[in-house]
């Protein structure tokens, strides 16, 4: 990989909402932001998955040298735009001359402010300034700034055009030149726009559906409740592992008992060919990851990705006599060995790893108490029990924000609780939840 650098200019407010699309599209490709003295207030929500440095201009050159030698992908935010940044040159004769490749992403000010990809824009300086609701106004920076329209952007996301009498508070006010289309920015149409979404767990599937979430324009707030440790007793999986031989069936029903298990047989140099068994998954996203290891599941069930459904799939199957592993985590529900015992299978749970609770953070606490949530993800049974079992004093509260259920279990858990579940896709997927979210916020 070879490192690139982008000079990325924030604008005038220094929010995400504020950024052309091509500084946002950057901050979610890159390792490292670097940004150079007040160009992001400390306090704004940083919805990107990249890290963040707070630098002054003397540090820049220093740290680009030494993320340069690492291949990162970095952006350095400078406050307004950067093409009027006076050390902005030296940095990019330095890439020049090191072959470092990258870019200027322009910002929201000056001789154009370009509030938006599809055309709408304001001619001529401008200044900006704060009131007292934390919003931002802009005005004519010239004496010959003859505004024709004024356009105020409501607290609702939607712009009206001012006829003078309205004294309407907004949050954004537009003086322009010329008579131009309405305008709007780019963020705003996308579906999510502005919506805060409450994920509970954060391993790779649930990034991935972050950064789904955050390209519909919504802003994420991670906070897991539990965290994954190993198993209290390693011998009994050395042990089992190195009799692989002896299983028919080998059943997943979480992704991360797959990777604990490929883990573990390459870890005791268990050759996987000595693999005779049968596969079975839960789910499209397990399957997706064992073939990532090289092999392909043999069965899954068609639509009803939980274990009553793989109990159906596995219904036409003898399983009397036969030995059947299955790599779990403690807190897995106990339904499908239950099947299989009936139906007369040999059963060896094998725990992989622990599923312990943790406390959110004291700042997601507060925003669930206060209702700043607009819809709260909940991906795991065990999430919604960890979640309230920790904290209780959120109940009321959570009974209240949109509850997104990623299938029947965790629905019926969630109405154990007295919590309303607001949506329930057919498929048990991150995606569908996703799909389902938006459905919600659209009808809305």
């Amino acid at each position: 990989m070879q490192s690139r650098i982008y000079f990325v200019g924030t604008g005038p407010a220094m929010r995400p909402e504020w950024l052309i699309k091509e500084a946002w599209d950057v901050l979610n490709r890159v390792d490292k932001a670097l940004i150079v003295d007040d160009a992001w207030l400390p306090g704004a929500i940083w919805p990107w998955a990249s890290e963040r440095e707070y630098v002054s201009e003397e540090e820049v050159l220093d740290r680009l040298v030494y993320l340069s030698s690492q291949d990162r992908k970095i952006a350095v935010m400078l406050a307004q735009s950067p093409s009027h940044h006076r050390a902005v040159s030296s940095w990019v004769n330095w890439a020049i001359d090191h072959n470092v490749m990258g870019s200027i992403v322009p910002g929201l000010w000056d001789m154009m402010a370009a509030l938006d990809t599809n055309g709408f824009y304001v001619r001529g300086s401008l200044e900006v300034s704060s009131n007292t609701s934390g919003f931002f106004r802009f005005t004519g920076g010239k004496e010959s700034f003859t505004p024709s329209q004024v356009w105020h952007l409501l607290p609702s996301g939607k712009w009206e055009l001012d006829d003078g009498n309205s004294g309407t508070a907004s949050i954004l006010t537009i003086k322009t030149v010329d008579a131009v289309p309405r305008p709007h920015f780019w963020l705003a149409h996308l579906p999510l726009y502005q919506r805060k979404i409450l994920l509970l767990h954060a391993g790779n599937a649930t990034m991935k559906a972050g950064l789904r979430l955050q390209e519909l324009g919504a802003t994420i707030f991670w906070a897991p409740v539990s965290k994954i440790v190993g198993p209290e007793e390693s011998a009994h999986i050395e042990h089992t592992l190195s009799h692989i031989e002896r299983y028919d069936w080998v059943i997943f029903t979480s992704q991360e008992a797959v990777m604990r298990f490929f883990r573990a047989l390459r870890r005791l140099n268990v050759d996987l060919r000595r693999l005779r068994a049968q596969i079975a998954v839960v789910g499209p996203q397990t399957a997706a990851l064992v073939r990532d290891y090289g092999l392909y599941p043999a069965l899954m069930p068609d639509r009803q990705f939980t274990q009553e459904g793989l109990a159906e799939a596995l219904s036409p199957y003898a399983l009397l006599g036969t030995n059947v592993l299955m790599p779990q985590g403690n807190l897995n529900r106990s339904y499908l060995q239950e099947y299989l015992r009936q139906q007369g299978a040999l059963i060896t749970p094998l725990t992989m790893y622990q599923n312990t609770a943790v406390p959110i953070s004291s700042r997601i606490a507060d925003m669930v108490e206060r209702r700043m949530i607009d819809a709260v993800l909940y991906t795991a049974s065990s999430s919604v029990e960890h979640l309230i079992e920790q904290h209780s004093h959120l109940l009321q509260s959570l009974q209240t924000i949109p509850a997104i259920s990623i299938g029947s279990i965790t629905s019926r858990t969630l109405r154990h609780y007295g919590i309303p579940v607001t949506a329930e896709p057919e498929h048990s997927s991150l995606d569908a939840m996703i799909d389902k979210l938006v459905d919600y916020f659209t009808e809305e």
